[in-house]
C-alpha cells in the first residue's frame, strides 16, 4: 500500500518544515440515519504524522464528514504541545534562537554552541562592551541589563557552550539539553519578555485610571 504525506508542516520537535508521513488514522465517527437517504458519517479524526527528520510524532485532529475534501479539512495539534514563544525578541536574537532550536534533537553539543550564539546576538542588541562572551555578559550586568544572580546562569551556559564547541573538553549529553534551554531562556525572558509585559500593565493601568 502506497505511504500517503500531509502537506508541508514545522514539526514541534525538531522545527524541521516538510510534508510528513500519515503513519496512522482513527476516526471517531458516527452515522447520521436520514430517511430515504445513504447514512452519512461524521465525527473526529485523527491522524499520527512521522516526521521525516527526526520521526518523532505529530497528532492531529479535525471535524470530518462524509463527502469532505482532503484540502477542506481543518485540524488541530494536540501532540506535542507548542512551546512558549518568547516575547519581544528582536529578529536577529529570534532567528539564532530558532537555528538552536532545529538542532536540540539531534546533538546536544550543536545545541550549546548555537545558544552561545544567541548569548552573542542578545550584547550586539544590548551594545554590550567587551572583547569576550564573558566580559561583555558582565558588562551588562553592571549595567542592569541583567540581574547578578542571571549574569551567573549566563555565564554557565557560556561554559557549557565551550563544552559543545571543544572535543577535547568532552561531550554534552541529551540530559543537559533541558538545562541549556531553561538557562537561555531565563536570560531571554528577563531581557526582552518582561519588559514587554511591564509595558503591558502599564497601559492596562493607565487605560483603567482613564475610564
Amino acid at each position: 500500500m502506497p505511504e500517503t504525506y500531509s502537506e508541508k508542516l514545522e514539526c514541534r520537535h525538531c522545527r524541521n518544515i516538510a510534508p510528513m508521513r500519515v503513519a496512522g488514522t482513527v476516526a471517531d465517527t458516527k452515522e447520521d440515519e436520514q430517511q430515504d437517504s445513504p447514512p452519512v458519517a461524521y465525527g473526529t479524526l485523527y491522524e499520527l504524522l512521522s516526521c521525516p527528520k527526526c520521526e518523532q510524532i505529530t497528532m492531529r485532529s479535525g471535524f470530518w464528514h462524509d463527502g469532505m475534501e482532503p484540502e477542506e479539512w481543518s485540524t488541530t495539534i494536540i501532540y506535542p504541545s507548542e512551546r512558549p514563544r518568547i516575547q519581544g525578541l528582536p529578529p536577529d536574537v529570534e532567528r539564532e534562537f530558532r537555528a538552536a532550536e532545529q538542532v536540540a534533537p539531534i546533538s546536544a553539543n550543536a545545541y550549546a554552541v548555537l545558544l552561545g550564539r544567541v548569548l552573542d546576538a542578545v550584547c550586539d542588541d544590548r551594545n554590550a562592551s567587551g572583547k569576550s562572551l564573558h566580559e561583555r555578559l558582565t558588562d551588562l550586568a553592571t549595567r542592569q541589563e541583567i540581574p547578578g544572580n542571571l549574569v551567573g546562569m549566563a555565564h554557565n551556559l557560556r561554559q557549557l557552550r565551550n563544552v559543545g564547541a571543544h572535543a577535547n573538553l568532552g561531550d554534552l549529553t541529551t540530559q543537559e539539553v533541558p538545562v541549556l534551554e531553561a538557562l537561555c531562556r531565563a536570560v531571554l525572558e528577563y531581557v526582552y519578555a518582561a519588559p514587554k509585559l511591564v509595558e503591558r500593565v502599564e497601559r492596562l493601568v493607565a487605560k483603567l485610571k482613564g475610564t
